[in-house]
């Protein structure tokens, strides 16, 4: 059996002294390579010989490769080693706001293919299909070696719990959706034959952002998945709680709110996909029938979403700048909450909500300001996510990564 089906999202701290040593030193040349042997002794306080003993028989293994000679003050000039990238395949499955995303990926993360088909509103195992048929769908287009496909990260929306490795949906989350668990990781591998991980989307994000995303260089971060969840990055680790299921805040705390409209969009599970923003659009067509929110719609037949209501933003309408800057506002309240309980250092805004743009993403900024504490918000950067619409998928195929890393 593969490493990867037997260890199911470890934290570190369960980790053995070769695992931890292994992720320590690959970790290490993966943010810093090329980089010497002695460096990576440097860096992390293993001496010489345990380092360079390691990393000859990553080399032998194919994981990492000399990849030429640094620069010396005097005697011997020290080898550089990196990772190899196409040592092996890495595949990752995630959801936007709009659709499934799988992406192919080297050692380093690099998108060698990627597919995407709008996603179905229903969760449940009519998702888990559509996210299966696109993985073959990538496997056929790209013409892989599935051999060397070390394993398939998912990033699913739900309540996800690490003892099981299931998903449930209940009842609310999502529009037509039922109360039910699903094995996923076993659904994918009976189908493929491959390793397959599982994590909840927000924690995948989270911990992209931080792999693939260039680094976030803090070590407190929430990763706002729109409205309905979000990942938690704590002493720079991925928190999860007791069995897995960290994140998930489904409460409406917009009663308030004179129109009606966000607890409509709540109660009918749209809210946590786009921030109640289709609901308003429907509602109000009557006073704002002029915008050019439903002038683009018609013109592309397509149906309303989010996407239609920033690029409508993005030439002038008032009506949809508004739109963005009144849900900027009520996301901003919720993050207020969580910028105070958590006193993150930068709070990542992701899940295909951070295309709002300025109007958006200003409204929101200020709504956090003037809801939280000033000591909470004192080094707090509110940032857009840095992967974009890839980043459940990235995130799902780095914690792949990771597990290679450690089980090398």
């Amino acid at each position: 059996m593969s490493p990867i089906t037997k260890r199911r999202l470890l934290d570190q701290i369960e980790l053995n002294d070769h695992e931890k040593k292994n992720l320590q030193i690959l970790d290490t040349i993966r943010k810093k390579g090329p980089i010497a042997r002695a460096e990576i002794s440097r860096l992390i306080g293993l001496n010489i010989v345990t380092v360079t003993s390691y990393v000859d028989q990553y080399i032998k293994k194919g994981v990492i490769k000399e990849v030429g000679i640094d620069v010396s003050s005097g005697g011997r000039k020290p080898t550089l080693v990196d990772l190899n990238p196409s040592a092996i395949y890495l595949v990752g499955v995630g959801l936007n706001i709009v659709d499934i995303i799988a992406v192919l990926c080297n050692l380093k993360g690099d998108i060698i293919f990627s597919v995407k088909k709008e996603r179905p509103l229903q969760a449940g195992e009519a998702l888990v299909m559509s996210m299966t048929s696109l993985v073959q769908e990538l496997f056929q287009k790209s013409k892989v070696d599935t051999s060397k496909v070390h394993g398939i990260g998912i990033g699913i929306p739900g309540i996800f719990n690490r003892d099981t490795s299931t998903v449930r949906w209940p009842v609310g989350l999502l529009e037509d959706d039922l109360a039910i668990s699903v094995s996923i990781h076993g659904i994918f591998e009976d189908k493929f034959g491959i390793p397959t991980l599982v994590d909840n989307d927000a924690n995948a994000a989270v911990f992209g952002e931080e792999w693939y995303g260039g680094g976030l260089g803090v070590q407190h971060a929430i990763y706002l998945y729109s409205g309905g969840g979000c990942g938690f990055m704590i002493n720079g680790q991925i928190y999860r709680g007791a069995n897995g299921c960290a994140g998930e805040w489904l409460f409406d705390i917009d009663k308030e709110d004179p129109k009606g409209m966000v607890q409509e969009s709540y109660k009918s599970g749209t809210w946590s996909l786009d921030l109640g923003i289709s609901k308003q659009v429907q509602s109000l067509q009557k006073e704002n029938a002029k915008s050019k929110i439903y002038e683009l719609a018609k013109d592309s037949g397509k149906q309303i979403t989010i996407i239609t209501v920033v690029k409508a933003a993005d030439l002038g309408d008032a009506f949809a700048n508004q739109l963005l800057k009144e849900a900027g506002a009520r996301l901003g309240k919720k993050a207020a909450f969580l910028v105070n309980l958590f006193n993150p250092e930068i709070l990542i805004i992701g899940g295909g909500i951070e295309i709002g743009g300025s109007s958006f993403l200003d409204s929101l900024r200020e709504t956090v300001k003037q809801s939280s504490i000033p000591e909470a918000t004192e080094k707090l950067r509110i940032i857009p996510s840095q992967l974009g619409e890839n980043g459940v998928a990235l995130g799902a195929a780095a914690l792949v990564a990771q597990n290679y890393f450690i089980s090398v």
